[in-house]
Formats: C-alpha cells, sequence, structure tokens
C-alpha cells in the first residue's frame, strides 16, 4: 500500500468533513496576529511559547506537513514570510484562501515531507512542524532534509506523541481525544483489524523507532 498516497486522500475528506485540523483561523485571530496578539500550537492544546521564537519580522519559516490555515496564516500575520508545505491539496488550499483574502503572500506546495528536493539548501530560518510524523513510514529521511533545508542555527520545531500511546489499549486509547478516528499502527496491529480500519476510511499511522 502507498501510504502517502493514501493519507493524502484521507486528509482532503477531512477537509470536506471539516475536522479541526482542517478548520481555517477566523478573520479575527488574523487581525489579532498583526497586532502581536497570536498563539499557534504544534501539539493539541498547549500554545508554543512565544520565546521559542526569534523575530518573526521577516523571518522566513517552513510549515512542514502544516497546511489547514492555521498555523500559516497566523505566522505571516505576524511579519513572517510562510512556505507551507503539505502532502493534501485540499489542506493547502486552506491556507491559500485566507492569504489570498487578507494578503498574506503564503506559499504553498503540495508533496512528501520526506522529500523537500523543491528547495535549495540553507533555505529556511525556522522549521515548523505540528504533530505529524507519525505519517510517515520512515522519519529518518523527513530529519535529514529539515536539516538541509535550514540555515544555518535554525530552528526546528515539532510535535511529537509520547511513545506509551502506543502501549494503550485499542478501546481506551486517549490518542481518539486528539483525532476522530484510533490511530493504527503498521507495527503491531494484526492484519484484519488493519483491513477493517482501512474499509472504514481511518488514517494510516505508522511508527519507526529505529
Amino acid at each position: 500500500m502507498n501510504i502517502t498516497e493514501y493519507n493524502k486522500n484521507v486528509w482532503d475528506r477531512y477537509v470536506a468533513n471539516k475536522v479541526r485540523w482542517t478548520i481555517p483561523v477566523s478573520k479575527d485571530e488574523i487581525e489579532k496576529a498583526k497586532s502581536g496578539i497570536w498563539n499557534i500550537v504544534l501539539t493539541p492544546t498547549k500554545p508554543v511559547p512565544h520565546n521559542w521564537f526569534p523575530d518573526l519580522n521577516g523571518l522566513k519559516i517552513l510549515g512542514l506537513a502544516s497546511g489547514g490555515g492555521q498555523q500559516g496564516p497566523v505566522l505571516a500575520s505576524s511579519g513572517a514570510d510562510v512556505t507551507i508545505f503539505d502532502n493534501s491539496e485540499n489542506q493547502l488550499s486552506q491556507d491559500r484562501k485566507l492569504s489570498e483574502e487578507f494578503n498574506l503572500n503564503i506559499k504553498t506546495i503540495q508533496g512528501d515531507m520526506k522529500d523537500l528536493s523543491i528547495f535549495a539548501d540553507q533555505s529556511f530560518d525556522l522549521v515548523f512542524n505540528p504533530c505529524s510524523v507519525v505519517f510517515v513510514d520512515n522519519i529518518k529521511p523527513v530529519w535529514e532534509e529539515c536539516y538541509r533545508v535550514l540555515k544555518p542555527n535554525g530552528i526546528l520545531m515539532t510535535g511529537l506523541i509520547n511513545p506509551i500511546i502506543f502501549q494503550l489499549n485499542q478501546d481506551i486509547n486517549p490518542f481518539q481525544l486528539l483525532y476522530p478516528q484510533p490511530y493504527s499502527d503498521l507495527n503491531s496491529l494484526p492484519k484484519e483489524k488493519l483491513d477493517e480500519l482501512i474499509k472504514m476510511g481511518y488514517v494510516i499511522m505508522t511508527r519507526d523507532f529505529d
């Protein structure tokens, strides 16, 4: 199975279904960001501390797997030069809509986060990667590409899942609180269970601890 293509199609459908991570920020949030009042998240609930960021004015930021019109428009409204790279065209369309409506000049590019070859070496000051690396079958190329496209002393911010989540019973897995479906782990689920989840249209999530 082509995991990248499968997840792209699922996330495209999630936009139509208005899943939480596909709903763009509001006009009010953008206006506040222009005035210096803003918050964005890497994980579901806790905002990223502002002191983690350098001066955003003119900062070149790659929003990696960050489509959905949530973080990108806020960062652009705060003065950053933002590029959003995402596997889902429908997710990218959310950023484009806000960029056009509020003249934010957000660049959007569709692709697999394991391959950032469209970007030159040392292109960005900061890579902002919300919790998404669970959707790739091999995480090593993601980090290698992030390192390549970051400038010297550049910053990588990423959201990760505590591995303890993979040890919990499927029926009470708290990950269901983060997404509107149970997670599926290709490394441990029985084939029958995996096939069942695929038929039901769930996103396929993987792990690679090597």
